[in-house]
């Protein structure tokens, strides 16, 4: 993926640095990320934390320069799904705790407690691997063990969980400071997370029978912490909100002052004027009735840009709908632009976000098209860059990262 580092961008300006790719781009802004962090913080209160969910390269939106926000505005825990994103931020931030989400290989176990990650454990076979590895470091694990209160994902099931910690408690290296489990639907069934969340108080006590000593009980996704607050316990995972994206079915959206972190903008490549009776794009399904100004957009579903939005989506140009025409393509995408008369070659189009008053949100796609709100940013292919505004400082007010030099290019 290619991200650009651009502390003095001008979206106003609409100038992009030296060197990177105008054809289609994101923009994140790390200020709203810090923002929504707070608002959670607010919301659950301070003797809640607040572990905010950064998998899928933090939703689409960048893993590292996310976390380095979120970090810098007090986010103590982050959590991965994967051993390889843990590896990679405890290269650049070194003392957050990184909690991971999902089941780990064998062969990953070593990266986990050289990193020091906090993994879930579904089994005891998991926690005899983690103790034997660090017990042959000369070094120590913590972990949270998993309750499967209904998500049928992984995790051990509830009447088993006292009985796990009770085995692990006995095996070196390792030490169990945490118990979480997972909602299935708390977006749009009170009384199944109701359910779960009793199963899982049962666990705790069951557990804390066996005098393994739990810091932390986490549980509660973005959608629960708005709807079920008694399931916020000691701490949360928030992922959509932390996006600035409301889950569906959240009864307290209005009072949810977040902010949209990220825009999808694209420049529109060509402009044409076609007759009556044109057709639009693969297999004909758009015939014009009229004759139109036609405008194609270099991005497609190559970008992550959904096919499913064909015919009924549409995109921002000069802050009026330009709606889609036919098949999105591969790497294109036609827009009827006949009452836009401005738009021109070099126009700015917004696909996500707002433009003079006007915006679009990934809830809004979702919902369009049948998806999950999760699924429209973090299809955004690798191959769109990241421009990343208002970038995170640190705790004292510095730059956590010294942005590389004007125009340049980075990997992360």
């Amino acid at each position: 993926m290619t991200d650009v580092y651009s502390k003095g961008y001008s979206a106003e300006k609409k100038e992009l640095p030296r060197g990177m790719n105008s054809r289609i781009w994101t923009e994140v802004d790390l200020s709203a990320i810090r923002h929504n962090f707070g608002v959670i913080r607010s919301l659950v209160g301070m003797r809640t934390e607040v572990m905010p969910v950064v998998k899928a390269n933090a939703y689409g939106h960048g893993l590292i320069e996310v976390s380095r926000a979120l970090h810098s505005a007090g986010a103590d825990w982050l959590c991965v799904a994967n051993v390889a994103d843990g590896v990679a931020l405890r290269k650049v931030l070194p003392a957050v705790s990184i909690c991971l989400l999902a089941p780990f290989l064998r062969d990953e176990a070593e990266a986990i407690v050289v990193n020091q990650l906090v993994p879930l454990l579904s089994t005891l076979d998991q926690a005899r691997t983690l103790a034997l590895t660090a017990h042959s470091l000369r070094s120590g694990v913590r972990a949270h063990i998993e309750v499967d209160t209904g998500m049928g994902r992984s995790g051990v099931l509830p009447e088993a969980a006292g009985r796990l910690a009770e085995q692990i408690s006995r095996l070196p290296s390792i030490l169990v400071t945490g118990l979480a489990t997972h909602f299935s639907s708390a977006e749009n069934n009170r009384a199944k997370t109701l359910q779960q969340l009793a199963l899982f108080e049962e666990s705790c006590k069951a557990v804390e029978s066996t005098d393994t000593r739990l810091t932390i009980l986490h549980a509660a996704n973005s959608a629960a912490l708005l709807q079920v607050p008694k399931s916020r316990l000691t701490a949360v995972r928030p992922g959509l909100l932390i996006y600035g994206i409301l889950p569906a079915g959240s009864k307290e959206n209005a009072r949810i002052a977040l902010q949209p972190a990220l825009t999808l903008k694209a420049t529109i490549a060509l402009v044409r004027e076609l007759p009556t009776g044109s057709t639009i794009s693969y297999n004909e399904t758009c015939t014009l009735t009229r004759p139109a100004r036609v405008a194609t957009l270099p991005v497609g579903y190559g970008d992550g840009y959904p096919r499913a939005l064909s015919s009924s989506g549409s995109v921002l140009i000069h802050g009026r709908r330009a709606p889609i025409l036919g098949r999105v393509c591969m790497d294109m995408t036609m827009v009827d632009v006949t009452a836009i008369p401005e738009a021109v070659p070099g126009s700015e189009a917004v696909l996500i976000g707002a433009q003079d008053g006007d915006r679009i949100r990934a809830e809004q796609l979702a919902r369009l098209i049948g998806a999950s709100e999760h699924e429209i940013t973090t299809r955004i292919a690798d191959r769109v860059p990241r421009m990343y505004l208002n970038p995170a400082l640190d705790r004292l007010g510095r730059l956590k990262s010294k942005p590389p030099a004007k125009g340049s290019v980075s990997s992360l």
